[in-house]
C-alpha cells in the first residue's frame, strides 16, 4: 500500500500543464533554429572572408611573377638589337604589370592591404619603382633607344620588393590561419556545449512526455511483468539444476564403468592367475583407460568450445587418403558386427582440398563410429562429393532410425536418442554437439536425415576450397626395437616415471632419470644421451627454464633433441615449448606407439638412419665400477630369473623410497640431531641393499653421506652435495641394472 501512495505521489509530480509542455518544446525549436541560422551566417562570412585573402594573395602572387618575366623577358630581347615589335611587347608587360598594383589599390582587397603594415610600406615602394619605371618605358617612336641597364637594375629592385611582398601577405595569411584555427576550435567547444545543452533541454521534454504518457495501470504492468520474470527464473533455475544432476549423475556412471574396469581387473591381477587370464585382464585394463580417456578428451574437447578456444590449422590436405586411413580403423568392428562397410568419394572431389584435417578426421570418426555403434544388420556407407563451393560428406546407416522428436534435440549436449540408447551403448551425449560446432567453426553446417525404422544419414557440408598438391617425404615407419638408445627422463611424479621409465624400458631404451631441473642440468654434465623427454611441471624450475639452460650450455646439448612431455591443457603449451628450444611435444597418457613415433622422429629422419655415437665424458664411471658383476650373477644362479627380476624392481622401488625420505630430511634447515640421525639410518641402509644388490658405486656413494651425517661439523651444504651425487649415481645404477637384465635374463 505504501508502495502504492508513492507511486502516486511521484506520478502526480510528473504531469506538468500542458501550456508548461508547449512553451518548453517551442523554445527549443526556437533555440535550434537561432543555432542553425547563427552557425550558417558565421559560416558565410568565414568563407568570404577566406575567399578574400585567397583573391589577395593571388593577385600579390602574380605582381611579382609579372616583374620577374619582365626582367626575364628584358634580358632576353636586348641580347641583339631591339626591333619595334619587341620595343611594343615590352611596353605592353609593363603595362600589365601596372594593372596589377591598380587592383591591389582598389576595392576589398585594397582594405586588406592596409591592415598589414608590412604590405602596406612594400606597396607604396612598389608603387614607386613602378612610377619610375613608367617613365623608361616610353613608345617606340618617342624613345628610340630603351635605357637597358638602368631598366634592368630597376627591374631587379622591383623584384625584390614584389618577392618580400608575397612573403609578407603569406606570412599574414598564416597567422591569420593559426587564429582562425584557434577561433575555430573556440567555436566548436562553443557548439558542442549548445548542442549538449539543446539535446538536454529536448531530452527533459521527451521524458516529460513519455512520463505524462503513464497511467496508474504501469504499477499493475510492471507486477505482472515482474510475476512473469520470476516464474521464467524460476523454470530456468530448476532447468538448470536439473541438467546439472543429469549431467553429473551420466558423467558419473560414465565414469564409474571403465573405472569399475580398471580397478576390478587391477584386483585380480594382484591374485595368482595363468597367463591366459593375465592376458584377458591386461586388455580389459587397457580397453577400460581408453573409454575413459576418450570420454575425458570430450568433455575438454566441449568445454574448449564453448569458451571460444578453438583454433583451427587449415593446410592443404589429399581428401581420399584421408577418409581412407579413418575408415580402415573401423573395418574390423564393422566386420564383427557383420556389416558392410562401403566408401565411394566422387570423381569429380578435387583430390587436395584446404582444410583442418585434424577436426574434419574427428568428425568423420565420431559419424562413422555413431553408425557402426547405432546399426546391427545391414551396410554403413561414407559418400563424398561435391559442387563448385561446398564439400558434403554422408555417413549412411541401415540402424534403428530416428524420429523427428529425437532428430531436434540430437544435437544438444548431453543428449541421447532415448534412455535406452544411454543404457545399451553408454557415452557422454558430446560428441554430436562437437561435431556441430566443430563444423560451423569450419563455415559448415551439419545435419541428419532420418525416418525411425529406416536408418538414418548424416550429412557434413563443407566450404570446398581447392588446394595445389604438396609433395613431403613419408616419415619413417615406426619401430618398437631402439636398442642402443640412451635417454635422460626428467620427472618429478614417481608414478608417471614408473610408467614411462616401463614404456621406454620395453621399447629396449637404456634411461637415466632426473626428479628436478638442478638434477637434470647435472645429469646433463656427467652424460651424454640421445634424447630427453623433459616434463613441464617440476618442483624447483619448469622444464621450459631447464631446457633454455641446457640450450645455452652448447656442445651436444644444443642439438640433442628435448621433447616436452606433460599432461597438456593449455591452448598454447605446444608453441611455448617449442619456443623455449624444445622439438617436440608429447601429452600423457603414454602409449607405446606415441613414444616409439616420437623416438622413431626424433632420432631416425631415415629409415636407415642409425644412432649418433655418445661421447662417454672423462668424468662418468663406467658400468663395472657401477655394478658389481660377481654380485649378480650369484644372485641370479641362486634365485632363477624370474626371482631376479622381481628383486630387481623391488630394489628400484626401495631406492626410490629412500630418495625421497632423504630428500624430505634434507629439505628442513637447519638439521635437527633427529633428522641427521634419520639421514644416516637410511644411508645405511641404502648402502647395505645396494651392496647385495651389487650396485657397489652407490653403496660406496651411501657410506659417505652415512659418515656426514654422523660427524656433528658436516655442513648443509656438504650433505646436499653428497646426496645430490648419490642420486645421480642411483639414476646410471637404474639404467645400468636394466641393460645388465636385458642380457643377462632371457624373461
Amino acid at each position: 500500500m505504501f508502495s502504492s501512495a508513492s507511486n502516486a505521489q511521484a506520478s502526480s509530480l510528473l504531469r506538468y500543464p500542458r501550456r508548461f509542455k508547449l512553451v518548453a518544446i517551442v523554445a527549443v525549436l526556437l533555440f535550434a533554429a537561432a543555432l542553425v541560422v547563427a552557425t550558417l551566417a558565421a559560416w558565410r562570412q568565414e568563407n568570404l572572408t577566406q575567399s578574400l585573402r585567397e583573391d589577395t594573395a593571388w593577385v600579390v602572387y602574380k605582381l611579382d611573377r609579372d616583374a620577374v618575366q619582365l626582367l626575364n623577358h628584358l634580358l632576353a630581347v636586348t641580347r641583339k638589337p631591339l626591333s619595334p615589335q619587341a620595343h611594343d611587347e615590352l611596353n605592353l608587360r609593363f603595362e600589365l604589370l601596372y594593372s596589377r598594383i591598380t587592383l591591389l589599390n582598389d576595392g576589398e582587397v585594397s582594405n586588406l592591404m592596409q591592415q598589414i603594415d608590412a604590405a602596406r610600406e612594400l606597396l607604396g615602394q612598389i608603387q614607386q619603382q613602378l612610377d619610375v619605371l613608367d617613365i623608361m618605358f616610353e613608345p617606340f617612336g618617342v624613345l628610340d633607344q630603351l635605357p637597358v641597364a638602368a631598366l634592368e637594375d630597376e627591374l631587379q629592385e622591383l623584384t625584390r620588393l614584389t618577392e618580400r611582398l608575397v612573403i609578407a601577405i603569406n606570412g599574414y595569411l598564416a597567422e591569420s590561419a593559426t587564429e582562425e584555427r584557434a577561433q575555430l576550435s573556440l567555436l566548436y567547444k562553443l557548439l558542442m556545449g549548445l548542442i549538449i545543452g539543446m539535446s538536454l533541454a529536448a531530452f527533459l521534454v521527451i521524458v516529460f512526455l513519455v512520463r505524462e504518457m503513464r497511467e496508474s495501470t504501469a504499477i499493475r504492468r510492471n507486477q505482472e511483468k515482474l510475476g512473469r520474470q520470476l516464474e521464467v527464473t524460476a523454470k530456468q533455475a530448476q532447468a538448470a539444476n536439473q541438467a546439472k544432476s543429469d549431467f553429473l549423475a551420466m558423467v558419473s556412471h560414465e565414469i564409474r564403468t571403465p573405472l569399475n574396469g580398471v580397478i576390478g581387473m587391477s584386483e585380480l591381477l594382484r591374485e595368482s592367475a595363468s597367463p591366459a587370464q593375465v592376458e584377458d585382464y591386461a586388455n580389459t585394463i587397457h580397453d577400460s583407460a581408453n573409454q575413459l580417456l576418450a570420454m575425458i578428451n570430450e568433455i575438454l574437447d566441449f568445454s574448449k568450445i564453448e569458451a571460444g578456444h578453438l583454433t583451427l590449422e587449415t593446410s592443404p590436405t589429399e581428401l581420399k587418403p584421408l577418409v581412407d586411413s579413418v575408415v580402415v580403423l573401423f573395418a574390423p568392428r564393422a566386420k564383427m558386427k557383420g556389416l558392410a562397410l562401403k566408401v565411394n568419394v566422387d570423381a569429380l572431389v578435387p583430390a587436395w582440398v584446404l582444410v583442418d584435417a585434424g577436426r574434419l578426421r574427428q568428425i568423420l570418426l565420431n559419424l562413422i563410429a555413431n553408425a557402426i555403434k547405432f546399426t546391427d544388420q545391414g551396410e554403413v556407407s561414407i559418400q563424398v562429393s561435391s559442387t563448385v563451393e561446398h564439400l558434403l560428406f554422408e555417413i549412411s546407416d541401415t540402424g534403428c532410425g530416428l524420429s523427428e522428436e529425437q532428430q531436434q534435440r540430437l544435437f544438444e549436449p548431453f543428449q541421447q536418442a532415448d534412455e535406452s540408447v544411454a543404457r545399451r551403448f553408454g557415452g557422454t551425449g558430446l560428441g554430436l554437439a562437437i561435431c556441430k560446432r566443430l563444423s560451423e567453426a569450419m563455415q559448415g553446417h551439419l545435419g541428419v536425415k532420418s525416418r525411425l525404422g529406416q536408418g538414418s544419414t548424416f550429412w557434413c557440408e563443407l566450404p570446398l576450397i581447392t588446394a595445389d598438391p604438396i609433395t613431403t617425404s613419408l616419415p619413417p615407419a615406426p619401430k618398437r626395437d631402439f636398442t642402443g638408445t640412451t635417454l635422460l627422463l626428467v620427472e618429478d611424479n614417481a608414478v608417471n616415471r614408473k610408467v614411462a621409465m616401463g614404456l621406454l624400458a620395453r621399447l629396449g631404451c637404456d634411461i637415466i632419470w632426473a626428479e628436478s631441473g638442478h638434477d637434470a642440468l647435472a645429469m646433463a654434465q656427467t652424460q651424454q644421451v640421445h634424447l630427453i623427454f623433459m616434463d613441464i611441471q617440476l618442483p624447483d624450475m619448469d622444464g621450459l627454464t631447464v631446457t633454455r639452460r641446457l640450450r645455452e650450455q652448447g656442445g651436444w646439448l644444443a642439438s640433442v633433441p628435448i621433447v616436452a612431455m606433460t599432461a597438456g591443457g593449455a591452448e598454447d603449451d605446444r608453441k611455448r615449448c617449442l619456443a623455449a628450444g624444445m622439438d617436440d611435444y608429447i601429452t600423457k597418457p603414454l602409449s607405446l606407439s606415441a613414444l616409439s613415433n616420437v623416438l622413431a622422429l626424433q632420432l631416425f629422419a631415415t629409415p636407415e638412419a642409425s644412432l649418433k655415437a655418445l661421447t662417454v665424458s672423462p668424468t662418468l664411471t663406467g658400468e663395472q665400477s657401477l655394478l658389481n658383476g660377481d654380485t649378480l650373477r650369484m644372485l641370479k644362479t641362486t634365485l632363477g630369473e624370474a626371482s631376479m627380476i622381481q628383486l630387481i624392481m623391488l630394489y628400484h622401488q626401495q631406492v626410490s623410497d629412500y630418495s625421497a625420505q632423504l630428500a624430505s630430511c634434507l629439505a628442513a634447515t637447519p638439521l635437527t640431531s633427529e633428522q641427521e640421525q634419520q639421514i644416516a639410518r637410511l644411508a645405511h641402509q641404502l648402502r647395505g641393499e645396494s651392496l647385495s644388490m651389487g650396485a657397489d658405486q652407490l653403496a660406496e656413494l651411501a657410506k659417505q653421506l652415512e659418515l656426514l651425517a654422523k660427524t656433528q661439523r658436516a655442513t648443509s651444504e656438504q650433505l646436499d652435495e653428497a646426496f645430490s651425487t648419490l642420486r645421480l649415481a642411483a639414476a646410471h645404477t637404474h639404467s645400468a641394472l636394466e641393460r645388465w637384465s636385458r642380457d643377462h635374463l632371457s624373461s
